[in-house]
């Protein structure tokens, strides 16, 4: 998606900071889906502490924010890429006590991690005025799409 203005495609890559909510705050207003993952328990050693925060992209890699390195921030990330495919959250166990069956870090600890999707609200495209047109305005804002009504005539008081 293009930003008014910009020559370049937004990127988690592209974002300049690497603050959680400004990284959030931008891929929303891009319309970029994203997941966000908060450690939710930690005991043991581990590298991450309990509400440590990540924004992973699209494409599956950490824009902002950290929950742990090596292999516990990829099964975080593959993960993250899973929850955006079906909508629905997460909570996902780290174990990092084996290096051979848990996520390949003896560190000595475990960690869950919430994982949860975020992804833009769909939009409803409403081309020209009349009482249709309302009805679909008032279901579609009910219903929590972002409405975008394209016709001069339009006032807000017809359309939310």
């Amino acid at each position: 998606m293009m930003m008014e203005g910009m020559d370049e495609v937004a990127t988690p890559a592209s974002i300049e900071s690497r603050d959680v909510l400004d990284t959030m705050t931008r891929l929303r207003d891009w319309r970029e889906p994203f997941a966000v993952a908060t450690v939710i328990e930690t005991n043991g050693s581990v590298s991450a502490k309990t509400g440590s925060k990540a924004v992973i992209g699209r494409d599956g890699r950490v824009a902002a924010g950290w929950v742990g390195g090596g292999c516990a921030e990829g099964t975080v990330c593959q993960t993250a890429l899973d929850t955006l495919e079906t909508g629905e959250g997460t909570i996902v166990d780290l174990d990092l006590n084996d290096e051979v069956l848990g996520t390949g870090m003896p560190c000595g600890g475990t960690m869950r991690v919430f994982i949860e999707p975020i992804r833009p609200k769909p939009r409803l495209w409403l081309l020209g005025h009349g009482k249709v047109a309302e009805t679909l305005c008032a279901i579609g804002a009910m219903m929590g799409f972002e409405l975008v009504v394209d016709d001069p005539m339009a006032d807000a008081a017809h359309y939310p």
